[in-house]
């Protein structure tokens, strides 16, 4: 929760705080940036590059923790819990090459799992800059349309944080559901092959 000392903060120092904090907490700084703009603290423009640096920052922060400490205690400690083992790094790596643009921008929209997608990306060796020029398309909108959110509905920060979790969620749950559907299908269908190869 933001005080009224932090939005002082903020105020005074700008863009040499906004950074460093976007790059652990993106949405919300991310809408409050809008709002400041709105209140005349913050410009726009120089808010919306700060904030878009930031983003590629903390995704770039992240693969770069996969790809070179991928066998440290710390990664393996908070990626154990989406049983990645070390067998599923081949899983990675192919899910990767086939739907790497589908899961970069997932991540980017989804509220709270996207730094598990970064450092997945970095486990499975993407190529940095496919990885980078994907998030840079991704950052650009999403930001813009935050710090909007921020610039008309600012006083609603914390409301619209709420809003962002659902939203994920029910974003999440839609991509489980695709994936289960895939999975029934294929399922089925080779079911039925083998059926009609026995008869």
């Amino acid at each position: 929760m933001f005080s009224n000392d932090i939005f002082f903060i903020l105020a005074h120092y700008k863009y040499f705080v906004v950074f460093p904090i976007a790059v652990i907490e993106g949405p919300i700084i991310t809408i409050i940036s809008g709002f400041l703009a709105h209140l005349g603290f913050f410009s726009f423009l120089f808010a919306y590059i700060t904030l878009v640096l930031s983003d590629i920052t903390g995704c770039t922060l992240y693969y770069l923790a996969g790809r070179y400490w991928r066998n440290s205690v710390w990664i393996k400690r908070r990626i154990s819990r989406w049983d990645y083992n070390e067998n599923s790094k081949k899983f990675l790596e192919d899910h990767f090459r086939k739907h790497k643009v589908k899961t970069i921008f997932i991540a980017k929209i989804s509220h709270g799992i996207g730094w598990m997608v970064h450092i997945f990306a970095g486990v499975a060796k993407v190529n940095y800059f496919e990885f980078i020029v994907l998030n840079i398309i991704g950052a650009l909108p999403k930001t813009f349309v935050l710090m909007l959110l921020g610039y008309y509905l600012g006083n609603s920060y914390q409301k619209i944080d709420g809003y962002l979790g659902y939203i994920s969620l029910t974003v999440i749950c839609l991509v489980l559901l695709f994936v289960i559907y895939k999975i029934l299908n294929k399922y089925v269908k080779n079911y039925w092959k083998r059926n009609e190869i026995q008869e």
